[in-house]
């Protein structure tokens, strides 16, 4: 990119080590969509009354066939989702009493620090991230539009774009902490979606995943994200407007970076209040009962 080697601040020994971490990554992300494939099926055909109840669905024929397409997909999707929201919130404490500068690009190869150490183990991160998005989209790709629609395509690309932009420049750590985090109300999703497609639709747990998911969705999506948006445009921006120079960023690749940002938290805010909306009408439906 721009003479600078493919993710070459992804690794501690450069762009080759990164590239072939990506393609492990990659290669992992798959093997795991195999194995939880042969997993449901296996489920399905020894447990088909547990698993789906047939008086609780219309088509237990149909219910189990939509399990076996898609289930493995939502089944990664929570494992990506635990795993990366764990790290997410390890890098934030990591980089909380960072400098604005050490918080957003990482210190060069002849630095021996923890904060080297730190913006490493973010690169990390950002490979299983962008690894996954990668394997997603081609799942997305070939059942589509079962799996997400052109927007979820959309998503994919830009945020795989960035990820890569910032993997090779060395920058945007921490606010990647601050964003990663935001799977968190991606496991709660997942795991909806495998109760509404056994048929638990009026099932206690489900009401209880429900508020799990909006909870979670607010507190990160909305309010971590939000404060995060606020240090880095407003307490940091000097220091954003320095990375051209510092990193060796093209302007246009951090003008992309920062515009996906911003349209990510408006668009989070445009779900927030969806589901608030949602939330707001459940309750008002069960007062009336």
């Amino acid at each position: 990119m721009m003479g600078v080697p493919f993710l070459q601040n992804s690794h501690s020994e450069g762009s080759g080590a990164a590239i072939a971490q990506f393609l492990t990554f990659l290669f992992v992300w798959e093997a795991l969509y195999q194995i939880a494939s042969r997993a449901i099926k296996l489920a399905i055909s020894r447990y088909p009354d547990q698993i789906v109840p047939t008086e609780t669905t219309q088509s237990t024929g149909q219910a189990s066939k939509t399990l076996a397409q898609r289930g493995p997909s939502y089944a990664i999707s929570f494992l990506h989702s635990a795993y990366v929201t764990k790290r997410g919130f390890r890098h934030l404490l990591a980089l909380w009493n960072a400098s604005n500068t050490d918080k957003l690009m990482i210190p060069g190869r002849t630095v021996v620090s923890r904060v080297r150490l730190d913006h490493l183990e973010v690169a990390t991160t950002n490979m299983l991230f962008v690894s996954y998005l990668v394997y997603d989209l081609v799942h997305i790709t070939t059942q589509y539009p079962k799996l997400g629609g052109l927007d979820t395509v959309a998503h994919h690309v830009l945020f795989a774009i960035c990820s890569f932009i910032n993997g090779t420049y060395g920058i945007m750590a921490f606010p990647f902490g601050w964003l990663i985090v935001g799977e968190m109300s991606t496991i709660f999703l997942n795991l909806r979606w495998f109760m509404l497609k056994t048929g638990r639709q009026g099932s206690a747990a489900l009401k209880v995943i429900n508020s799990l998911f909006a909870s979670t969705f607010i507190m990160t999506r909305i309010g971590i994200y939000t404060c995060g948006v606020v240090q880095l445009f407003g307490h940091s921006i000097n220091e954003v407007r320095r990375l051209p120079d510092l990193s060796g960023v093209p302007v246009p690749f951090l003008v992309a970076t920062c515009g996906c940002i911003l349209l990510g938290w408006i668009l989070n805010l445009i779900w927030g209040f969806k589901i608030a909306k949602m939330m707001m009408m459940g309750e008002a439906k069960a007062k009336n009962r």
